[in-house]
């Protein structure tokens, strides 16, 4: 008879927050990779602490954020609020805290689980972060989630903000690399949905006047578009649509609170319903749904409050509900695009002829 396996309190532990963080890595970054591909862990690492800067400017603090990555150290400044000096540690180190929690400061932020920059703590071999408010400095240095120096608040004239370092562990990304062209590309879609914020990276500045109209302007020839980008917004809501003349597939670039959504989500799969929909009504035909989105190139970007996606690096949104006493998302871009669009065609009748 085989041994039987004992399993017994002894086999019951708790791990810290770093262990659960450095055992699982994948459940707070998704894919580790060495920065070959866009959504490696190395990119994710960046993107967490700089949505909490994004948060910063959303709130009206701080319209630059500068970010460079040399040979693998990364550093992100902005100049908001900065952290409360008492807090520092806590919102680098301790779970289930952070600002997010009170809703009336951070009423539709991406950075809503307060798990982000302790997941980039525990998984660097060096995490440095310093808050300035009011003239005075707290920093605080870590190594794989651990403290190695506390420094004391010390007064200092500089402008208010944080600003946080960070070395990935090589032992977790092996051999990894930062590759410009995957970081440009992620900086470029938080300034299109940021309009007025600047992003200066190793020295480069990014900025967007007209949000989506540039994203797709900046992926697509206007020679291959059938007619100009008719670019819409709203309270919680902004689409940018064209058709192009030579490809044939459905092109999407969808967004909810800043994050960008490359599974699309309930805000894509209502908004392909809704233009179907606008668009056989104001034509008065019945189109086969796929003829009106064949060769379609948009942009959607939607603000929902306390979002849910479908993991925890927030590729595709699962929410149902905009939140407050707004309706569900499919009703409300329903009645976004229904509206909008079908003025939009009245009023402009050579795109309207083009479609």
């Amino acid at each position: 008879m085989s041994q039987e396996t004992k399993y017994t309190e002894d086999n019951i532990r708790s791990l810290d927050w770093k262990e659960h963080i450095r055992m699982r890595p994948g459940m707070y970054i998704g894919k580790l990779g060495d920065g070959s591909s866009a959504d490696d862990g190395i990119y994710i690492l960046l993107k967490e602490v700089l949505d909490n800067s994004i948060d910063e400017f959303v709130m009206g603090a701080g319209k630059t954020i500068e970010i460079t990555t040399k040979e693998g150290k990364v550093t992100v400044r902005d100049y908001g609020r900065g952290i409360p000096l008492g807090k520092v540690i806590d919102v680098v180190s301790k779970m289930n805290t952070g600002g997010k929690y009170d809703s009336r400061a951070f009423k539709k932020s991406v950075g809503l689980n307060g798990v982000g920059t302790k997941a980039v703590n525990a998984l660097s071999a060096f995490f440095r972060v310093e808050s300035n408010r009011d003239n005075q400095r707290k920093a605080v240095e870590f190594s794989k989630g651990n403290i190695t120096e506390d420094y004391p608040v010390e007064n200092v004239v500089s402008r208010k903000g944080t600003k946080v370092t960070f070395i990935p562990d090589t032992s977790i990304f092996k051999n990894y690399k930062y590759r410009s062209e995957y970081v440009v590309k992620m900086l470029k879609n938080y300034v299109y949905l940021n309009p007025g914020l600047t992003i200066i990276y190793n020295g480069e500045k990014f900025i967007s006047e007209n949000g989506l109209k540039d994203l797709l302007e900046d992926n697509n020839s206007k020679d291959d578009m059938l007619y100009p980008i008719i670019h819409l917004k709203g309270d919680d809501i902004e689409i940018a649509v064209t058709h192009s003349k030579t490809q044939y597939s459905e092109e999407y670039h969808s967004f909810v609170n800043g994050q960008h959504t490359t599974q699309g989500g309930t805000h894509q799969a209502a908004f392909r319903e809704a233009l179907v929909k606008t668009i056989r009504d104001f034509y008065g035909k019945n189109y086969e749904a796929s003829d009106v989105r064949k060769s379609i190139i948009a942009a959607i970007a939607i603000k929902v409050m306390e979002p849910v996606f479908e993991s925890q690096t927030k590729t595709k949104l699962g929410s149902v509900e905009m939140g407050g006493d707004l309706p569900t998302v499919r009703t409300y871009i329903n009645d976004f695009i229904k509206t909008q669009l079908d003025n939009y065609l009245h009023k402009n009748s050579d795109v309207a002829e083009a479609i």
